[in-house]
């Protein structure tokens, strides 16, 4: 929750910009523990409705439904999606007694003359939650991205699912664009291989520590699309390696310096095929991609507005919780010791 303001900055400076950013969650999005109680229920079920309130101000456009979402039981989740404008979406979540889907499947929002498909599984259900039965999350999904696709010119699934299974969906879903996960707590990062043409897997971490940012610019989506942050960052990398080696001598070629070093000279010819690769994969792209990664951190600015909803929010959570530790006695510290950096 600490990081909803600075992610409203964030957005905010994006649309100051021009740009009108698609905002999407993959799940897992409602508790800070899937494991309620008596002690913890009504400060987690505050904490749930406090979150969708910030979500609605940024502007997010789908929540997939998760196992946290699902912790807290089907009326709890029907209620908070009565009670919230943000679309919740699941393509293989079912109601036990009636067999029928618990949400739409899919979503398609339009931006700048292109339609992208949303999708939304998860393969984390609760064996306790009786009420609720899932479809298998593979072949549901696929049979909503098969019915779409020639409807809309990109698809984007987001996938609830344990982190073991999260690097085998680029071969599962085929057809996507883009995948966004959640159940695990592993981070993409720009510098994380990609599968040549997509789909694209991303992994946003927990806690809310980072915003993710993905730019597409599309100028024909019969085209595939092109990671040019991956072979940006190459470029980058060998660069630093060619120059490292050049500071053994900088009057002289490369291959003076290393005349008598066959292995060297045959690494220094492998920089530049990987250089030239990845300078004429971006100046032949047609639809390109650049992921960031922003930690959320003192750096970013709150709003003055957000922060005050966030803190007391956070003071009121804090209130309702009856699983507080015990506090033992205090140790004596000096002073610096007790104003650390967070």
């Amino acid at each position: 929750m600490g990081g909803l303001s600075r992610k409203f900055v964030k957005v905010n400076e994006l649309r100051d910009s021009g740009i009108d950013p698609i905002i999407l969650d993959a799940g897992d999005l409602f508790f800070t523990t899937p494991k309620l109680s008596d002690k913890n229920r009504e400060s987690e079920f505050y904490r749930a409705g406090v979150i969708l309130d910030g979500y609605e101000k940024i502007g997010c456009d789908a929540i997939n439904v998760g196992h946290y979402e699902l912790a807290a039981g089907l009326a709890f989740l029907k209620k908070m999606d009565n009670e919230c404008d943000i679309p919740f979406i699941s393509a293989n979540l079912r109601d036990a007694t009636t067999g029928k889907l618990l949400f739409d499947p899919y979503l398609i929002i339009e931006r700048l003359d292109l339609k992208i498909g949303i999708v939304g599984v998860t393969d984390m259900k609760p064996d306790t939650m009786d009420a609720v039965s899932a479809d298998d999350y593979i072949t549901a999904g696929n049979m909503v991205v098969d019915k779409i696709k020639n409807e809309v010119d990109l698809i984007a699934v987001l996938v609830n699912i344990e982190r073991g299974a999260q690097q085998t969906l680029p071969n599962t879903f085929t057809d996507a664009d883009f995948i966004y996960t959640s159940g695990g707590t592993h981070l993409t990062r720009p510098t994380n291989p990609q599968k040549d043409g997509g789909p694209y897997l991303y992994s946003f971490g927990k806690q809310g520590k980072y915003m993710s940012i993905i730019t597409a610019l599309i100028q024909n989506a019969e085209k595939e699309i092109v990671d040019v942050s991956g072979y940006e960052n190459k470029i980058k990398s060998v660069n630093r390696r060619l120059q490292r080696l050049q500071k053994k001598d900088p009057d002289k070629s490369l291959e003076e310096i290393y005349a008598k070093q066959a292995n060297v000279l045959k690494l220094i010819e492998q920089y530049r095929e990987d250089l030239t690769k990845s300078e004429q994969a971006i100046a032949s792209a047609v639809n390109t991609l650049k992921f960031e990664m922003l930690p959320l951190d003192r750096k970013i600015k709150d709003d003055d507005e957000m922060l005050a909803f966030v803190d007391k929010s956070l003071a009121t959570c804090n209130s309702l919780n009856k699983e507080q530790p015990k506090r033992g006695k205090p140790h004596k510290h000096k002073s610096r010791h007790r104003h650390g950096k967070k």
